[in-house]
């Protein structure tokens, strides 16, 4: 069995790589050969969570678990926030086929599924980007924006415009500036990228413009979310997994909750709108959303791809 590290994860695999076994493994998710149960966490400390998903892919033939510390304040320790490793085993025989590292396997594939997103709702060729947040997830999304589309202007806004000066100041070549003033940060652009591990909505609907994508990634939880109710209720929304939605997805929860939703608000999964079994956008003036839940199916995919470069 193979162990891999998270450094030699971010030093031979890129996100644009994983974009097409993300878009296989998101259309095995909605044609359904694929298993990934509810995941579980578990209350350690004040500080953080124990978490475990867990699940299987039919091609390629792979079961697993990815068991993770979630700790948000890591960071200020120098570690990060989802520390933990993704275990493979063939479907086949149970043999156990690699262990690796789930922080950089987590962020690498989160970003390519949020390109992926991109690609598929947002209005063609975006070149004016706002991602908010700077933390490792931001990172790894402004890799993915610079490998996969052609950026004219990359902004980043966060809570700590110190973090977001850092992040830019990673990137010297790149086009990217920061930007202090969130509402600022969000007029004009076509995408729109949540990065943080903000509790509340800190995005207003008021703030989004006619055309614009977003990938809602940071909260995963039932009671976090990063738009509020006007925002949920102008946009077109797509999600990784519907189950995952239905049980997770604070924005969408919060705004049925509110009123601001119908209960039957309809949101319709990416693997469905590549598979062509759902609708994407329809409109150049449509507010389209990408709801961000990670899957286990997503690790795995990731996982295989990565033991297979690796050797």
């Amino acid at each position: 069995m193979k162990v891999i590290t998270a450094k030699q994860v971010l030093g031979r695999i890129t996100v644009a790589e994983l974009v097409p076994v993300m878009e296989a493994a998101m259309r095995d998710v909605s044609s359904g050969h694929a298993l990934h149960p509810p995941r579980f966490a578990i209350p350690i400390n004040d500080a953080g969570r124990m978490g475990l998903m867990y699940g299987a892919l039919r091609n390629p033939p792979l079961h697993g678990a990815k068991v993770l510390s979630l700790y948000p304040d890591a960071p200020k320790h120098g570690l990060s926030s989802h520390q933990g490793f993704v275990l493979l085993f063939e479907s086949d025989t149970g043999r156990p086929v690699a262990a690796i590292e789930a922080d950089a396997l987590t962020a690498l594939r989160t970003a390519a599924v949020s390109m992926l997103a991109t690609r598929a709702l947002a209005r063609p060729d975006p070149e004016t980007f706002c991602i908010c947040g700077a933390g490792e997830q931001a990172d790894l999304h402004l890799q993915g924006l610079l490998q996969c589309f052609a950026p004219r202007e990359v902004r980043i806004w966060a809570r700590r415009p110190d973090a977001a000066r850092a992040l830019a100041a990673r990137f010297p070549d790149a086009p990217v500036r920061v930007v202090e003033a969130l509402d600022r940060a969000v007029a004009g652009a076509d995408v729109v990228i949540t990065a943080t591990s903000a509790r509340q909505a800190f995005l207003r609907g008021a703030d989004l413009g006619p055309g614009q994508h977003v990938n809602l990634v940071g909260a995963s939880l039932a009671d976090s979310r990063e738009i509020d109710d006007t925002g949920v209720a102008r946009m077109v929304m797509f999600t990784d997994s519907l189950e995952s939605s239905g049980r997770e997805s604070g924005e969408i929860l919060g705004a049925k909750q509110a009123g601001a939703i119908a209960e039957d608000y309809p949101v319709s999964e990416l693997g469905a709108v590549l598979s062509g079994d759902a609708t994407g956008r329809t409109a150049a003036d449509q507010i389209t959303a990408y709801k961000s839940h990670g899957l286990i199916v997503q690790d795995l995919a990731a996982g295989w791809h990565i033991a297979q470069t690796l050797g």
